[in-house]
């Protein structure tokens, strides 16, 4: 039987596997694992062998605010929905107030 991250675009109602992410201000996010693995670091610190994130399912972000956090997990979102689209993506939107600190973020956790 194929497992959800098999196949990522199975109704997530069937079988929902969360991450939790903890922002530097205590803010919980509760994440679909499919979604947060659009999140290349987020996947390695669950996967990997020694990495305590893959025995509690909780990552704890002690540099990002829960503000920057949302917008990563909204762009994650933006992410999983535009990969291999056949129609045109729109612009991801970002304030203007915001935006040097979340390249950092995004640098920090290697999205791109």
């Amino acid at each position: 039987m194929a497992t959800d991250m098999d196949n990522p675009h199975l109704d997530p109602v069937v079988e929902f596997s969360y991450l939790r992410l903890i922002s530097a201000d205590g803010h919980e996010f509760f994440l679909d694992r499919r979604i947060a693995y659009e999140c290349d670091t987020f996947r390695k610190m669950v996967e990997k062998d020694g990495f305590k994130e893959g025995q509690t399912n909780e990552i704890k972000l002690p540099t990002i605010t829960g503000k920057l956090l949302e917008k990563v997990i909204e762009y994650l979102y933006f992410k999983y929905k535009y990969t291999d689209s056949k129609v045109p993506i729109p612009e991801f939107p970002i304030d203007d107030e915001v935006v040097l600190d979340l390249l950092l973020v995004a640098n920090y956790l290697n999205l791109y």
